[in-house]
């Protein structure tokens, strides 16, 4: 799903009020899988590459593929959250706090990579490394219509917005709502728009150029 979905997702199973910890905690969880994909983006259009190469190129290459690869692992997660609550039924009540926001970033890390696993097919990555290099592709995807990406986003957007009241009504502040509202605004627009506008998202050597071909021959008509 889009990182502002998992986000929305930690938000309404972790943040409650007058628990800041554990809420950052769940937050930070559910962003950190995805921050490759930001990095990558940052860094290879600073570098000067264009929207579509990055996805469609440097998404494939190194040290991308291994960075996701990482930070997408579910042994990792489930290894991180097993000690952390070991670790606090051992440790004094005075340290337990700190175990506590270890396995909550660790369950809301897992749940954000679980979830991914039942939406990637091409994009897919090894989701059980350490232990296996084999990978599970889905039939179905978030953003590929070839899976049923345009379906999909419809039932996304759904949920964002859901959860977006939830976390709204949860709250009952002014400022909680304005902060909220900001991003799902143009976050709304923007997946509408290119899921249900686009019909091919072709990857792979050549992509780019037949996206940009494309694109000309419907300006010149």
């Amino acid at each position: 799903m889009f990182t502002q979905t998992h986000l929305l997702v930690g938000a309404a199973l972790f943040a409650r009020p007058g628990n800041r910890a554990i809420a950052l905690a769940g937050l930070t969880g559910a962003l950190v899988p995805d921050t490759d994909v930001w990095a990558m983006f940052i860094i290879e259009r600073i570098g000067g590459a264009t929207g579509c190469e990055v996805f469609h190129y440097r998404y494939w290459e190194e040290p991308w593929t291994t960075l996701q690869t990482v930070l997408n692992s579910i042994p990792l997660y489930v290894g991180l959250l097993a000690l952390a609550l070991m670790a606090r039924l051992a440790v004094p009540h005075s340290r337990k706090l700190f175990f506590t926001l270890v396995a909550t970033f660790a369950l809301s890390s897992l749940i954000h990579v679980t979830t991914d696993l039942m939406l990637h097919h091409d994009d897919a990555r090894s989701q059980l490394l350490p232990l296996s290099d084999w990978v599970f592709r889905s039939p179905f995807s978030y953003w590929d219509p070839n899976y049923y990406g345009q379906v999909f986003a419809i039932f996304e957007i759904g949920l964002a917005i859901t959860l977006f009241v939830i976390v709204g009504r949860r709250y009952a502040r002014k400022a909680i709502w304005i902060t909220l509202c900001v991003p799902m605004l143009g976050y709304t627009g923007s997946v509408a728009a290119s899921f249900m506008e686009m019909a091919d998202h072709d990857r792979g050597p050549g992509s780019c150029q037949i996206i940009d071909g494309d694109a000309e021959a419907i300006v010149r008509s």
